[in-house]
């Protein structure tokens, strides 16, 4: 691994499953991926099984991303050598048939797995996982629940601290997402936090009487902005008079917004973050519902999920400088509404301490308790 990877992988709990491609992005041609500051290439073999390497041939450093794949291994587009999803050198052209080919020439490689349409990968090279990846029991929900998705994973402006952040807090919806969160409270919702037993996650729970009473604005939302989607809304999505809002986070970078009405969850909206670079973030993410079951609301939330991660991308990749990095500002003045999302850096940062990695934010900030 090159020293710059190494150095970089420091920044992530990597002994963890993480979403690396949706199902449908990986196809018949291999695909690059930065992971964890890692960049990999990932393939299916003949039999249609995933797999993910190292994207650095050892040869003269071609992206093995670029290549294509042959049988069950990843030809490189340099040279021709060929490496098996266990890493292994299979293949040199340029040589005798029947000379050997040294053990040592390889790639590190990664445990994957695939489940539900997402394809995962454990980011630690050359690691054996203990357990199966802990996918939300969300996905696996029959129908009439529908699911409007990403195509793909996303990269996005933002750390991996920014985006995760980001997306538990409440308090900029009113501001960032104006138009596809219309009539979002300025105020915070109450949420009961409650951190999981294993300390893998934490979930926040919101009565709607409770927001209501702190804001009445909010339980006479408008439409939005007049706009071709609005008018479509009104006429496609069914009206819910939602008795509760939840949240959750997990280690393994899922978010997911629960609305829940007097007869159950209605929708989930869900995403999954994996670390990419010091700087960036993938997401891949989407709206499960069983609610508003006609094809004008398809496509309305088919276009809903780009359009609420972009504004995100926009407001993480406008952030200052010096506080884009993977701590975030060095010294952030905690605000109470900070309460909802500041739980992320204790559970990551516990999990990067137990690798025996530094943790790169502040866990209480510099102001006010939360």
């Amino acid at each position: 691994m090159r020293s710059g990877e190494a150095a970089l992988s420091q920044l992530f709990v990597t002994r963890n499953w993480y979403v690396a491609a949706t199902s449908s992005e990986l196809r018949s041609e291999p695909l690059g991926r930065m992971i964890c500051g890692r960049r990999m290439a990932l393939f299916r073999d003949a039999g249609g099984r995933p797999h993910a390497v190292s994207a650095t041939c050892p040869h003269r450093g071609a992206d093995l991303a670029r290549g294509r794949v042959v049988g069950s291994s990843l030809e490189c587009p340099f040279h021709g050598l060929c490496f098996d999803g266990a890493g292994a050198c299979t293949r040199i052209p340029s040589q005798d048939p029947g000379a050997p080919i040294p053990r040592a020439l390889r790639v590190p490689s990664f445990a994957v797995a695939e489940s539900h349409g997402l394809v995962w990968i454990w980011p630690e090279p050359d690691d054996q996982p203990p357990h199966a990846p802990e996918v939300p029991e969300f996905l696996g929900l029959p129908a009439p629940w529908r699911l409007s998705m990403l195509p793909g994973g996303r990269l996005c402006s933002g750390s991996y601290l920014n985006s995760l952040e980001n997306a538990l807090d409440d308090a900029h919806l009113a501001f960032v997402h104006k138009r596809t969160v219309p009539g979002a409270s300025e105020r915070v919702a109450p949420f009961r936090i409650e951190i999981a037993p294993d300390r893998r996650g934490y979930w926040g729970i919101a009565d709607m009487a409770d927001i209501i009473a702190q804001d009445p604005a909010v339980a006479d939302v408008s439409a939005g902005g007049g706009l071709l989607e609005d008018l479509l809304g009104r006429f496609a999505m069914e009206q819910l008079t939602p008795v509760q809002k939840s949240y959750r986070y997990h280690l393994s970078g899922n978010v997911c917004i629960t609305t829940t009405d007097a007869s159950g969850p209605r929708d989930h909206t869900f995403a999954f973050f994996t670390p990419s670079d010091a700087e960036q973030t993938l997401l891949f993410g989407g709206v499960l519902r069983n609610h508003s079951l006609n094809p004008v609301a398809d496509w309305l939330f088919a276009r809903y999920m780009p359009a609420l991660t972009s504004e995100d991308a926009k407001i993480l990749g406008e952030l200052v400088p010096e506080a884009r990095g993977p701590g975030g500002l060095a010294r952030p003045f905690v605000i109470r509404a900070d309460r909802q999302s500041f739980p992320f850096r204790r559970i990551y940062g516990d999990a990067l301490a137990a690798e025996g990695k530094p943790v790169p934010w502040a866990l209480d900030g510099a102001g006010a308790a939360a």
